[in-house]
């Protein structure tokens, strides 16, 4: 079933016939009982008629005028019979139904049940009565009886009223859900035509006002739209960077390609390869951190894995530890215990040994590098010093820009800061930079939120 209204058609039709077929069976009963206390309290006035006119007509028969009225005013042919004092027969009918061997007449209560005269099912009723009369004078027992096709006619009447009100009751409940469920489902109508108009490259959020039911589907939509709006930006300044970025190492590499190929000598030849492998290494890791700062501004906060940090931190201060040693530069490392996070453990690690990479880079010989991991409150902070020189908020608002280098000869691809900085806003963090006290040395630190 795919279509919604028909399951909304269906969730209130089927139960709602349900119930009409259950009010159908008690309305059945109800007419049944109706008609049975309706004729049984006739049977039993037409008996206390009889024994009235019994008592006035000496034990006669009843008169044929009296007889003909009963029979109209019950509507099934009448029947009677009436038993003296002693059992002995009065008048009536001698073939009556028999009372039922487990009932037990009393004085003066009627009693009604069922029987069979004839070969018809009737309705029976008898009652003793004390009756004074000139001929007639003791305890009279009196039957009266008829047959029950009226009875059914009757139940079968009020059933059919009640049966086709109900009948229609459900028509009519359908015909107004369906206008209803109909009217219901045009706010997704204008949701749909809302998608539909727009073009490929349309990710604007969705402003129409829309039900309370339908704006979660919009927030998830607008969500998505703007998720895909970042990762299209993310892949074309990614192409654009590459494009501008790749265009002079590529330059560089034909140029020293073609000189070593116009060498004459065996030296020229080596030390114009020797460029080109140099080239193609700072190309490849040009290549390697522009993928890693792709990927930074792809990753939604709060997702990846949770993983201990201080682990990841060590992990990352082993990898850059040979370099601060052919320095000859301090290295050290202060990392609390127990710390763990929840995100992607490729680029915290990546952006934790960028950090540490400049520090031991930009550093010179025999200097201090340290890095530390503490827990300050609910954030945790990776701090990350040296004895280089400090650099100003403007200057590293600048460093923080992609490709941003300055014209020193060991400046790097312009991405390690932008790396750091982004992977840290992506966890819901930012970078610090300070200062030391004595104005040599700086600290820049990732300050990251505490996981909950």
């Amino acid at each position: 079933m795919t279509s919604i209204r028909r399951r909304l058609l269906l969730w209130l039709i089927i139960p709602l016939t349900a119930v009409a077929v259950i009010v159908s069976l008690e309305t059945f009963v109800s007419a049944q009982k109706i008609s049975n206390d309706l004729h049984d309290k006739t049977l039993l006035a037409a008996m206390l008629t009889i024994s009235e006119n019994v008592v006035a007509s000496n034990g006669t028969l009843l008169a044929e005028q009296t007889l003909k009225v009963l029979t109209e005013n019950l509507g099934d042919e009448f029947f009677y019979h009436v038993l003296g004092p002693n059992g002995a027969f009065v008048t009536g009918y001698s073939g009556y139904p028999r009372l039922p061997e487990d009932i037990k007449l009393e004085d003066g209560v009627p009693i009604f049940y069922d029987g069979v005269y004839q070969g018809n099912t009737v309705r029976v009723t008898t009652m003793r009565q004390l009756l004074s009369g000139r001929d007639l004078n003791g305890w009279t027992t009196i039957t009266t009886w008829q047959e029950t096709t009226q009875r059914a006619d009757l139940t079968l009447s009020l059933f059919g009223r009640s049966l086709i009100r109900l009948a229609a009751l459900v028509i009519a409940a359908g015909v107004i859900v369906w206008f209803a469920v109909t009217q219901g489902l045009q706010p997704l109508r204008r949701l749909q035509q809302a998608i539909d108009s727009r073009t490929p490259l349309d990710l604007t959020p969705i402003k129409r006002q829309m039900p309370i039911e339908l704006k979660g589907i919009v927030a998830s939509m607008n969500d998505l739209f703007a998720r895909v709006a970042r990762s299209k930006a993310n892949r074309e300044r990614f192409i654009g960077d590459a494009a501008h970025q790749l265009r002079n190492p590529i330059a560089a590499l034909k140029v020293q390609a073609e000189v070593a190929l116009q060498a004459k000598d065996g030296k020229a030849r080596n030390q114009s390869l020797k460029q080109v492998v140099s080239v193609s290494d700072q190309t490849s890791e040009l290549v390697s951190q522009m993928l890693t700062n792709a990927r930074a501004n792809a990753i939604e906060k709060d997702a990846g894995e949770t993983f201990d940090l201080s682990e990841l931190t060590l992990d990352a201060a082993r990898s850059v530890a040979p370099k601060a040693i052919e320095k000859d530069q301090e290295f050290s490392t202060d990392v609390a215990e127990g710390i763990w996070l929840k995100g992607d453990k490729v680029l915290i690690r990546e952006a934790i040994v960028n950090l540490m990479d400049n520090a031991v880079k930009y550093s010179p010989r025999q200097a201090k590098v340290s890095i530390s991991l503490v827990l300050k409150g609910d954030e945790i902070s990776i701090e990350i010093s040296d004895d280089g020189s400090p650099i100003s908020d403007e200057a590293f608002f600048q460093y923080c820009q992609p490709f941003y280098t300055d014209d020193s000869a060991h400046s790097g691809s312009g991405l390690g800061l932008a790396i750091a900085k982004d992977v840290s806003a992506n966890h819901g963090g930012y970078l610090v930079n300070r200062a030391d006290g004595d104005g040599r040395g700086k600290t820049i630190s990732i300050i990251l939120p505490k996981p909950k």
